[in-house]
């Protein structure tokens, strides 16, 4: 997330012209009705993971062919806090509002709140995988083997392999080990099939850093996407919202000094994060309220009593606005955003034909970040991942499927099988988030409505020029 805001004098007046178009007003309810505020939480890409379908309820696999091969990309687990950033400032504005006696009979709560957050964090290691992360590593690891049991049982009995890489940061490593006990718990015979350490691969599951990528990461740090990203977050929506959730907190008058830039507050982190202006401090509170599930092991925090699911929904809106534009489709015409996924898609493509002509790797496993997962979604067409825009027309909830909670969950993952026939002819099928989903448009399956490609197809439709909104989808409710 780029924090703090960038708000340049120059977007001023695109920034207007963003007010109507970005807003989506008419399908928001009011950002202050706590009672009508909608049922979902709104944690954006920090949203814990959910398997979208069961092993049990997939499309049977055509007759005559076996599975021979299976890999995955998945981003991390939960984890805990990036670093000492979210709260470490909203514990410094409490601290002000407290000195000065600006605290509401709800806002004295925050403080004890925020603290034992922090006490959570430091104890795990911020960034760390959380104990709900590991589970929900391994239970797609239990569910990897459920779906393809003889496949395993295979390996188990001669002398196939199995991969597992990662992006070589903690989170991802503790993520592809958690894997594997899932592994081993639905299949004991396996450990003897596994690496004994995870292999480190930066330039294919951690490109966005990559030396080979500066021009990617001159454009995220550049003009266009933070001119972009500040008029959509300084409308005067997001105003309005910051302060309907911060007077729950704080007196108006204190608000009101918010506003004003009054003050002026920086990370005790790395310091490269500050509140200058009450949106700053109410997207600092929303970044702690969507952390918050995804470490339950670790501790009982609510965050919820201060921001209403309608408010909730806004603030997950300017989260996604900029990894839309920053990491996903982006500007039509553009592919700066997903090209640099291309050396993970011809490492799904490669494996894959290497297994198909002798390999004894039957199963790779790749753990990485949503840094990755959300350009090889837009590289590969998967659904709400498809869809440019442009100046005069920007990212909106009202007019674009992309939502960082499907795109990128916790644990997101996208999942191929192989299965081959005895006349040697190989097709393939993918999951996403584990539930089953056709190629991108212009892949052609075996048979109409049929979720499995021949290999060969696969191969050559996600090496062809992606299309142009490849897979239109219409924005879902909400």
């Amino acid at each position: 997330m780029r924090l703090p805001l960038r708000r340049l004098s120059t977007v001023v007046s695109m920034s207007l012209a963003f007010a109507i178009a970005a807003c989506g007003c008419a399908l928001l309810p009011h950002p202050g009705a706590g009672h009508g505020a909608p049922a979902r939480a709104y944690y954006s890409s920090k949203t814990p993971y959910t398997p979208q379908e069961d092993p049990a309820d997939l499309t049977r696999v055509p007759a005559g062919f076996t599975p021979v091969y299976t890999e995955s990309v998945a981003r991390h687990g939960s984890r805990a806090l990036s670093s000492f950033k979210y709260d470490s400032l909203t514990m410094q504005v409490w601290e002000k509002a407290r000195a000065e006696g600006a605290l509401t009979r709800l806002g004295r709560t925050l403080g004890p709140e925020v603290e034992k957050l922090t006490a959570a964090n430091q104890k795990l290691g911020y960034g760390n995988l959380t104990g709900q992360g590991a589970e929900q590593h391994r239970g797609i690891g239990e569910r990897v083997v459920e779906r393809l049991p003889s496949l395993f049982a295979r390996i188990d009995a001669g002398s196939d392999t199995v991969a597992l890489e990662s992006s070589g940061e903690a989170r991802a490593t503790a993520s592809g080990k958690a894997f594997a006990q899932g592994l081993e718990t639905a299949d004991p015979r396996i450990a003897a099939h596994l690496p004994a350490d995870i292999q480190k691969d930066p330039d294919t599951l951690y490109f966005h850093k990559s030396a080979a990528n500066a021009d990617y990461q001159a454009y995220e740090d550049g003009p266009k996407v933070t001119a972009t990203v500040d008029a959509i977050t300084d409308q005067p929506r997001s105003h309005t919202v910051a302060r309907h959730t911060l007077e729950r907190i704080y007196t108006r008058a204190f608000v009101d000094r918010l506003a004003e830039g009054r003050y002026h507050f920086v990370d005790g982190g790395d310091g490269d994060t500050t509140v200058d202006d009450e949106v700053d401090a109410a997207m600092m509170l929303y970044n702690l309220y969507i952390i918050a599930p995804d470490m339950t092991d670790e501790v009982s925090v609510d965050f919820t009593r201060y921001i209403t699911g309608s408010e909730a929904k806004w603030f997950a809106y300017l989260l996604d606005a900029e990894d839309f534009y920053s990491k996903g489709p982006a500007f039509r015409g553009n592919d700066i955003t997903y090209k640099m996924a291309t050396p993970l898609l011809d490492d799904f493509l490669d494996s894959m034909d290497a297994r198909l002509a002798g390999s004894l790797t039957a199963a790779t496993f790749r753990f990485a970040h949503a840094e990755t997962i959300i350009p090889f979604a837009a590289l590969i067409g998967l659904p709400g991942s498809t869809q440019q825009v442009t100046a005069k027309h920007p990212y909106t909830y009202a007019t674009n499927a992309w939502r960082g909670e499907t795109v990128t969950p916790m644990a997101a993952n996208v999942q191929w099988d192989v299965f081959r026939n005895a006349k040697g002819r190989a097709i393939v099928r993918m999951l996403y988030n584990e539930k089953e989903i056709p190629f991108r448009a212009g892949c052609r399956p075996i048979a109409r409505g049929s979720f499995f490609y021949d290999a060969t197809e696969v191969r050559r439709c996600l090496t062809a020029a992606l299309p142009a909104d490849a897979t239109p989808v219409a924005p879902r409710a909400g």
